[in-house]
């Protein structure tokens, strides 16, 4: 089986030959490993083994810049205008820093959003359905062509709060007022919904990236999820469907309570299982058979603390319970941080390089 046919196989609940596997890393840990392997960076991920090829889409045709460039990161696309030495801007008006120091988990921070104090004012939405925004994305398959290809999008709710500011979108939530959250999360599923009606052929699955788990519950609470995320959930996943693709959805934290409506809502994946704010053992008891669980490697505990026998330890242990059964991706808990010393990464791609195939 090629890594493609080992996730879809995953995914409709039959056997693989062998154990499908990825961890998430940052460009900084990338690059640890492709000096600790003595290989291009762009290689890393091939040589590693990770089954995942994730893709991003661009900014339209004709969008306008003083200066434009390919630069990783930013809301959505890759391409984004040059405001200062070290700051983008991306098509939706949000500055981004691009030091390297500025954002120690990962490798961008958010300095700046466009819409402030819930006043929309003159703003306009970025249309989704714009033409021209898989410029390029087929060359990136093509040199990857074993892998199951993954249209990475943001979701609905970390859109609107990147426009708004976290405090605003809550606040909206919980006012008697709920039209200006209506409205940006109706934008949000718009501009989504006209980016996956244009998705080429050669896409596999759809993950959404938003964070709606803490350290222990949801930040906006089970109704708020259900009163404005559900419903327009079940617009997206069902476009996604429509397709042909998987649905794999992204939130870190405690999100333990949405599984049986994730499950209701047609997601296939659901990441990252993060031990140290889940009961890792209860989720895989009673939903592991409903919905491929990805993660379950401790991103806050072993993997950048331990040693590379302990992370090594924990990978088997999630892989002897995890897996049994199917309907599981080994993997990190999320992005490997970045002070994670490189032998413990390296170790846990050997172990999985290892597993049988």
């Amino acid at each position: 089986m090629t890594k493609k046919e080992r996730i879809r196989a995953l995914i409709k609940g039959k056997e693989t030959d062998g154990q499908p596997y990825h961890s998430n890393m940052t460009r900084k840990i990338r690059k640890k490993l492709a000096d600790f392997y003595g290989i291009e960076t762009e290689a890393v991920e091939q040589h590693v083994g990770n089954h995942l090829l994730y893709l991003s889409f661009t900014t339209p045709e004709g969008w306008n810049t003083k200066s434009r460039g390919v630069h990783v990161g930013g809301n959505y696309s890759f391409d984004l205008e040059q405001a200062g030495p070290d700051t983008f801007i991306d098509e939706f008006g949000i500055v981004w820093d691009h030091r390297e120091d500025a954002y120690e988990a990962g490798d961008w921070c958010m300095l700046d959003n466009p819409i402030k104090n819930m006043n929309l004012g003159g703003y306009r939405f970025p249309d989704g359905s714009a033409p021209g925004r898989f410029r390029n994305v087929e060359k990136v398959v093509e040199n990857n062509p074993d892998r199951f290809n993954v249209l990475s999008m943001i979701g609905l709710f970390d859109t609107a709060w990147h426009l708004t500011g976290l405090q605003d979108l809550l606040m909206g939530m919980a006012i008697e007022d709920k039209a200006f959250v209506n409205k940006m999360l109706d934008w949000a599923l718009a501009f989504n919904i006209g980016v996956i009606e244009q998705m080429p052929a050669y896409i596999d699955g759809v993950r959404f990236m938003e964070d709606w788990g803490q350290q222990k519950g949801l930040m906006m609470g089970l109704d708020n999820w259900k009163t404005f995320l559900k419903p327009r959930l079940k617009e997206m996943y069902a476009a996604v469907k429509h397709r042909g693709c998987a649905v794999m959805s992204h939130s870190c934290g405690d999100i333990s309570e949405l599984f049986p409506h994730l499950i209701e809502l047609g997601v296939d994946i659901s990441d990252p299982l993060q031990p140290e704010v889940m009961d890792i053992a209860s989720i895989k008891n009673e939903f592991g058979r409903d919905i491929v669980l990805f993660g379950g490697l401790g991103c806050q505990s072993t993997i950048p603390n331990g040693t590379p026998e302990d992370v090594v330890r924990e990978a088997e242990e999630r892989l002897a319970f995890l897996g049994e059964g199917g309907k599981y991706i080994l993997g990190s808990s999320g992005s490997i941080p970045t002070e994670t010393p490189v032998e413990n990464v390296a170790a846990l791609f050997e172990f999985c390089r290892r597993l049988p195939a």
